[in-house]
C-alpha cells in the first residue's frame, strides 16, 4: 500500500523532551537550594508520566498536573509544598522557563522531514498533551515550516493509543489508515496504537535494540521508504 502521508510523535521522537526536562530539573534544583540527583531525576520522570496520563484521562486539567507534580515532588527534593494554587504556579513556571530555555530537536528532525516535504509528502504530527505547548515546541524547534498539521489530543479529543487519536487526522488529510505511515519511539502507545488504527507504522529507538523494522535514527527512514525528492504529487511505497 502506498503511503501518502507520514506522521510523526513528538515528544522523544522530533522533539528531545527527556534532555530538555533534566537540563530545566537541574535549574530549579539549582533554584530550590537543592542538588541534583538521578534519583531526584527518576522521581521527576515517573511523576511526570504518571499524573499526566491522569490529565490524558481527563481526570487533572493541565494546570491541574503541573500542580499535582510539585505537590507530590517538593517532599522528595525536601522542600515544603506552597499552601496554594497561585504558588505552585509561581514555582512551576522556574522550571517550565527552564525546560523551554533548552528545547531543541534531536539533530536528524529536521533533515529527515525537510526530505519529505520537499519530495512533496504531507508531514503531520500526532501528539498527546495540551495544543499549545505542543505546538509551541514545533515552531520553537524550528519545524514549523516543514509541518503541514500537529494534531495533539486536547485538539482531538482523544488521546494515543486509542485509534480515534489516529483515524482523525486520517480523515483531516484525506487519506485512508493505510495510507499513513506513523513513526514513533513507544511501542505500545505510537506503534500498536497505530497499528490497531489500521496505520503502518515504524519503532524509533534512539538506544538501539528492538524487533525487526525498528530504526535508531531519523536517518534511516527516507531510504527505508525509499523517497527521493521527487515530483510534488508523488506518493511512498515501503519497500
Amino acid at each position: 500500500m502506498e503511503i501518502r502521508a507520514v506522521l510523526f510523535d513528538l515528544d522523544n521522537t522530533l522533539f528531545d523532551h527527556a534532555a530538555s526536562a533534566r537540563a530545566g530539573l537541574d535549574a530549579f534544583l539549582q533554584h530550590l537550594g537543592t542538588a541534583s540527583t538521578d534519583d531526584l531525576a527518576r522521581a521527576w520522570f515517573q511523576l511526570e508520566q504518571s499524573i499526566y496520563h491522569r490529565f490524558l484521562a481527563d481526570e487533572l486539567s493541565f494546570q491541574e498536573q503541573r500542580q499535582e507534580r510539585l505537590r507530590q515532588f517538593l517532599p522528595l527534593a525536601g522542600r515544603a509544598v506552597p499552601v496554594t494554587d497561585r504558588l505552585l504556579d509561581g514555582l512551576f513556571d522556574v522550571y517550565l522557563q527552564s525546560y523551554q530555555d533548552k528545547w531543541a530537536a534531536f539533530p536528524d528532525a529536521a533533515p529527515a522531514l525537510r526530505s519529505l516535504h520537499d519530495g512533496g509528502m504531507p508531514v503531520g504530527v500526532i501528539t498527546n498533551g495540551n495544543h499549545r505547548q505542543q505546538t509551541l515546541k514545533i515552531s520553537k524547534i524550528g519545524l514549523g515550516p516543514l509541518i503541514r498539521r500537529t494534531f495533539s489530543s486536547e485538539s482531538t479529543g482523544h488521546a494515543k493509543p486509542s485509534p480515534e487519536a489516529f483515524i482523525q487526522p486520517c480523515k483531516s488529510l484525506g487519506i485512508s489508515p493505510a495510507q499513513a505511515l506513523y513513526v514513533g519511539d513507544n511501542f505500545r502507545v505510537d506503534v500498536e496504537g497505530a497499528r490497531n488504527a489500521g496505520l503502518q507504522s515504524i519503532h524509533l529507538n534512539r538506544d538501539g535494540g528492538g524487533p525487526e523494522g525498528t530504526i535508531q535514527s531519523l536517518t534511516e527512514l527516507i531510504p527505508l521508504l525509499g523517497a527521493g525528492t521527487g515530483a510534488a504529487n508523488d506518493s511512498i511505497t515501503i519497500l
